[in-house]
């Protein structure tokens, strides 16, 4: 392998993993080797910040000692991990469409597939970098001194992570190569995404489920067995059944390496070729359907960007999937019997905090103004009303958020037991949330438009791409918590629970007031 060709591979996808950051380096003067070092830099400053978060927030929690707390951490951000990366190396390999700039230059195709899937796993590491935190916490523990705790660490979760993305590229490689997938992509996907988030999802609840059990005086949850191995390796490291596990993992990585090498990559050019040409042919057979008024055009026209291929599965795998991930993760609990009236307001902002988490950079309404493309300069040509297109965009966009966040609600309403009153006023709450947190996103959108983005992957990115995200979404869940404990806190030990709910209500009717007006005024406005 040239190691200086897939140095070039790499920077040059470095460079399209976080354009805004790109460009903003480029303004300051940095190119070539120069740009790509700052890129790794802040690559790695990032990284390093999100494992400081973590760690701060497990660091109190003896793994040695709480065996099923270990097992459930791991296979919470294992699930997370595999559906990461389905999402991300079908969008990186086959929806993307830099694929003919790459044929007729001398890269080898063990090149190109190795530089894209490294770029797959710079965006799934932000979502997996809990399991390294978890597993130097539990050498630790264990009782290792912490330099060969990190770097046992280290080596498990390379191998971890290598298995999951070899898998996860057999599945969708193999899946590409179906007649099925050719004739019907958007459909087949749309089932993968199901069944990917049924099983996630089910997962999830399976292992939050369960009895409990108290070591020590120390509640654990469940042992997942088939993940044993795992904490063996760090609990008894010197033991046959370490060894064993050693001997499991690194069998299992030199399986799939085999694997890849005589089914993948030997045609992997062919294949994106054909299914690159298979989705060109598909896209041109889309029928159009006569319609009458402004507004169901522009609706239609709306509907249509939502064709764009893996869009919706992206969505639904940032919007939902890693949303649920996190409060099953750190604020999951179940709701007291018998609560009174008085606990409205919290349940109301405990709907505005969810809304926070759910409606994110990588939600539809956060990126259906830069699936334009250059058709928006287009549309401003035309004699029609900017703020009516916009407008009718962002209602597109904040129905869809809004029926995924009420069915996230309801379900997580009967899960705890809310209770009708409770419940609807979680609902209430997440309709005014997801509204203000929708346009937030949406005007977002219109700051950082680009036109030239090669896969949906590149709009996700913008800003402080996976890791910012995951760091904002980490912030206001925490934020959240606070809010909601502390406001129940004072409903508890205050006879004045009426006082206190109406002092809140003032609160969250003035500040939304304002927030309407000043969206109003800075953002719709500038289109009249």
């Amino acid at each position: 392998m040239n190691k200086k060709q897939l140095g070039t591979l790499m920077a040059v996808n470095l460079r399209l993993l976080n354009p805004q950051v790109t460009d903003r380096y480029r303004k300051k003067g940095k190119t070539g080797a120069s740009l790509t070092r700052k890129l790794w830099f802040q690559f790695l400053i990032n990284g390093a910040i999100f494992l400081l978060i973590y760690g701060m927030t497990m660091i109190s929690v003896d793994f040695s000692k709480l065996p099923g707390m270990f097992t459930f951490y791991v296979a919470i951000f294992i699930l997370l991990a595999i559906s990461q990366s389905i999402s991300g190396i079908y969008n990186i390999f086959f929806a993307g469409k830099d694929l003919n700039s790459y044929l007729p230059l001398p890269f080898r195709q063990k090149e190109i597939f190795l530089s894209k899937i490294l770029v797959v796993s710079f965006n799934v590491i932000p979502f997996s970098l809990p399991l390294f935190v978890v597993f130097i916490l539990l050498g630790w523990r264990s009782g290792m001194m912490i330099p060969l705790a990190i770097l046992m660490s280290l080596v498990v979760y390379l191998l971890l992570m290598a298995v999951i993305f070899m898998l996860c590229s057999l599945i969708v490689f193999a899946l590409t190569k179906t007649k099925l997938f050719r004739e019907h992509q958007n459909l087949v996907m749309n089932i993968l995404t199901g069944v990917t988030l049924a099983v996630v999802l089910g997962g999830i609840y399976l292992i939050n489920g369960g009895n409990s059990s108290s070591t020590d005086g120390m509640i654990d949850r469940p042992v997942i067995l088939f993940l044993m191995p795992i904490f063996d390796l760090f609990k008894q490291p010197i033991s046959l059944a370490s060894g064993f596990s050693w001997l499991g993992l690194l069998g299992l990585t030199v399986i799939l390496v085999i694997l890849l090498k005589q089914l993948v990559l030997p045609k992997i050019s062919e294949q994106l070729t054909s299914v690159n040409t298979a989705m060109l042919s598909n896209s041109h057979q889309r029928s159009s359907s006569k319609r009458h008024g402004l507004n169901a055009d522009l609706d239609a026209y709306n509907r249509q960007l939502l064709k764009e291929p893996n869009l919706m599965l992206q969505v639904i795998m940032n919007s939902i999937m890693v949303p649920v991930i996190f409060i099953f993760s750190f604020a999951f609990a179940k709701v007291p019997n018998g609560l009174g009236l008085e606990w409205l307001g919290v349940f109301f902002v405990g709907g505005l905090a969810f809304s926070t988490i759910t409606v994110n950079p990588a939600a539809l309404v956060a990126n259906l103004i830069s699936l334009d493309r250059a058709n928006l300069e287009f549309v401003r040509s035309l004699p029609i009303s900017m703020r009516r297109y916009l407008q009718r965009k962002f209602l597109l966009g904040y129905e869809i958020q809004l029926l995924v966040n009420l069915l996230m609600v309801v379900i997580i309403s009967i899960i705890i037991k809310a209770g009708l009153l409770m419940s609807l006023s979680l609902i209430f709450g997440t309709i005014l949330g997801t509204y203000f947190v929708s346009l937030h996103y949406f005007r977002r959108d219109y700051r950082l438009r680009i036109t030239n983005w090669t896969n949906v992957t590149e709009l996700f990115n913008r800003g402080g791409g996976n890791l910012g995200m995951m760091a904002t979404m980490f912030a206001t869940l925490i934020i959240g918590v606070i809010l909601i404990v502390g406001y129940s806190m004072i409903i508890i030990m205050t006879p004045f629970a009426l006082i206190i709910n109406t002092i809140v209500a003032i609160l969250v009717i003035t500040v939304s007031v304002l927030i309407f007006r000043h969206y109003q005024t800075t953002f719709w406005e500038r289109f009249d």
